[in-house]
């Protein structure tokens, strides 16, 4: 059963529907990437169950209840004896959220803010506290930031003789410069 199309190595042991739909995955692929030296490994130490959140489905929150497997790695210089295997396309490592559901909550802060999109999050099924949104816009904001190519200036005065300000700003795509 393919619930996730980009996850081709993730397979659904159990769905469970209540209040919120329950979705028990393990992951097939035979073997793992070492995150440290890369060395492909199929020597399995342990598993560990790690729980997410994503987006919601038909107005219910969806918890992922993920079986992760733990490898031994072969190359024996490597610093990292044991690691678990990663999915990137699902989630960060350490991460209690999908990549879908972090990508939403920063979207909501964005464009409405902080305790706004804790608002508007909870009307849409999206669970996320006001700091979370703040933390995961300046998350986000801090990888998209690259060079201007084009900024503006504008000096003001606050009261004539007195206070005075420069204001410079990165106009958007939209503009037509």
């Amino acid at each position: 059963m393919i619930i996730f199309p980009d996850l081709p190595d993730v397979q659904v042991e159990e769905v469970e529907v209540a209040f919120e739909i329950t979705l028990t995955l393990r992951t097939t692929s035979p073997m793992a990437r070492c995150p440290s030296c890369g060395t492909q490994s199929s020597h399995i130490q342990s598993r560990y169950t790690r729980t997410l959140r994503d987006l919601p489905s038909i107005g219910r929150p969806i918890r992922l209840i993920m079986h992760v497997r733990r490898f031994f790695c072969k190359k024996s210089t490597c610093a990292q004896k044991i690691f678990a295997e990663r999915l990137p396309e699902l989630c960060r490592p350490y991460a209690q959220r999908t990549n879908r559901l972090q990508e939403a909550l920063s979207q909501l802060g964005l464009r409405v803010g902080g305790q706004a999109g804790a608002d508007a999050g909870s009307e849409l099924g999206i669970s996320g506290s006001r700091d979370t949104i703040l933390r995961l816009v300046r998350l986000w904001k801090q990888s998209a930031q690259s060079s201007p190519r084009v900024i503006g200036v504008d000096d003001w005065a606050h009261k004539r003789r007195l206070r005075y300000g420069t204001l410079i700003c990165e106009p958007r795509a939209e503009s037509a410069y």
